[in-house]
């Protein structure tokens, strides 16, 4: 770590005790998964209650698993958070200072956030972020014990996937309205200049990609394609793709067994329709059409 960062970070100590001393420098809170039915939601609901409502459907009307006894803290600023990342979360010194700007992180604690950015989101921004987060948790659980885990891009589209459907489950917004956002948004985009999914794989490269392209050239294209994938195989399939990741077999395997098209198939297949996009007009009176999905065939 260089010395620059040796001072931010002991500021950042300084400063989370400050805070600590005038105000608890998180919230934290118990996740419930297995509540009767969902807990009531009100039209200005706390944190702790949206996280809850938003838990109850993923783990009832989604089927995700999750572990037991799993928390979520949030921090009254940056400071507060990186502190959390490495008291809580067990991350080294220079990794937490790198996740410094991140609305959230899941963890195998559960989720950490960021409190002083939530208070500026909306019902409906939140509401995506704990989706979306919590969908990280959960795949966690799934590859549980096992060898390896998915390509970044299938674990990040995923997340994006279902905090789509969580926000149109609670009402905020239809999952077909946010579907063809992100179509319009990727239209108007330069897609054939989006990396390949191929190169999407580990969160490395992900990072970068974000970093240089903007978030509609990883999230929003992963998304597009595990909203295709589901749409020709359904949830159950990628959740079993998903689930195959907690056994002890050799990784390479688990698109073939779960999958009838191959992966680079599907990869060249979705990657065609992309750069269509930037060359189809929208029909008259019509924001954004649907996409269709791929072939099956091998």
């Amino acid at each position: 770590m260089s010395g620059r960062w040796r001072i931010v970070l002991a500021l950042s100590a300084v400063l989370a005790a400050a805070c600590s001393s005038v105000v608890a420098p998180y919230r934290q809170y118990e996740i419930r998964f297995d509540a009767p039915a969902m807990p009531p939601l009100g039209t200005s609901p706390s944190d702790s209650e949206l996280i809850d409502s938003i838990a109850w459907l993923m783990r009832h009307r989604l089927d995700l698993p999750f572990p037991p006894d799993i928390k979520a803290y949030v921090y009254v600023n940056q400071a507060t958070f990186v502190d959390g990342l490495i008291k809580v979360a067990g991350d080294k010194a220079d990794d937490a200072w790198d996740r410094r700007n991140a609305f959230g992180v899941a963890t195998g604690a559960g989720l950490l956030l960021r409190g002083d950015i939530l208070a500026r989101m909306n019902l409906a921004g939140r509401a995506s972020l704990y989706a979306h987060e919590l969908t990280h948790v959960s795949q966690g659980r799934l590859r549980e014990g096992g060898r390896g885990r998915p390509a970044q891009w299938i674990l990040e589209g995923h997340a994006e996937w279902v905090k789509f459907k969580v926000v149109d489950l609670l009402g905020y917004r239809a999952y077909a309205e946010s579907r063809d956002l992100m179509v319009r948004a990727a239209r108007e985009s330069t897609g054939k200049f989006f990396p390949d999914l191929s190169a999407l794989i580990n969160n490395a490269a992900w990072t970068e990609a974000t970093r240089r392209l903007g978030a509609m050239a990883t999230y929003g294209q992963a998304f597009l394609a595990i909203d295709w994938l589901v749409e020709q195989y359904g949830s159950a399939k990628l959740l079993e793709y998903l689930g195959r990741f907690g056994l002890d077999t050799d990784p390479r395997e688990h698109w073939r067994t779960v999958f009838p098209i191959p992966y680079r198939q599907f990869v060249d297949e979705f990657r065609a329709w992309l750069e269509g996009l930037g060359r189809s007009t929208p029909p008259a009176g019509a924001d954004s059409p649907a996409a269709s999905p791929p072939s099956s065939s091998r």
